[in-house]
């Protein structure tokens, strides 16, 4: 008699499994999860990587025309999954990258003359 393998996937917030969750994780590193709530005020979630420095030039030159346009640009660059609704509902995903690029904004340092 063979024994046969647990085959079952674990779904977690924003419709993903854990093993996207690892394999993220993997690949890029510290992720960012946000929450939003849809029209209805049910929870949705996005799954976002921290910006690189080319984003941030990308998304710093594109702002200088159209801070719209600039925040599509962080979001093609580093949304990696979540819930579908994200993507298709303007306002839900306008909501989840503001709060993401708020969050992400570089920390502020000090520096001194030695």
């Amino acid at each position: 008699m063979e024994a046969v393998a647990d085959k079952t996937v674990k779904v977690i917030d924003g419709n993903i499994t854990e093993s996207q969750l690892y394999a993220w994780k993997n690949k890029f590193g510290k992720l960012i999860k946000v929450e939003g709530e849809n029209d209805e005020g049910e929870p949705r979630f996005a799954y976002f990587r921290k910006p690189t420095m080319a984003t941030r030039a990308a998304v710093l030159q594109t702002s200088k025309a159209d801070e719209f346009k600039a925040l599509e640009v962080l979001f093609k660059n580093c949304y990696l999954g979540g819930d579908e609704e994200v993507e298709q509902d303007d306002d839900l995903k306008l909501s989840m990258i503001t709060a993401f690029a708020d969050l992400t904004q570089p920390k502020e340092a000090k520096a001194k003359k030695i």
